[in-house]
């Protein structure tokens, strides 16, 4: 475990390590046609088998992805 570091599993054991698109619209408090077009316009971290159609996320991809852009009020 490197310095600043997060234990995904101690600390958010509910989050799967891997989420399809409805586990990560229910995590998202969003629906699954919102982020469908995220990932085609590269705003959220996806990731397709070759050949495949659905879409799989990780855990650690998307929450970087939530601290990266989290709104901070001035």
């Amino acid at each position: 475990m490197t310095e600043g570091s997060i234990e995904y599993d101690q600390w958010y054991p509910e989050v799967p390590a891997v989420l399809d698109t409805n586990q990560l619209a229910d995590l998202l408090h969003t629906n699954e046609q919102k982020i469908r077009p995220w990932v085609r316009e590269g705003i959220i971290p996806a990731h397709r088998k070759p050949g495949g159609r659905k879409f799989t996320f990780l855990r650690y991809e998307i929450f970087d992805w939530l601290n990266s852009n989290r709104y901070e009020p001035e």
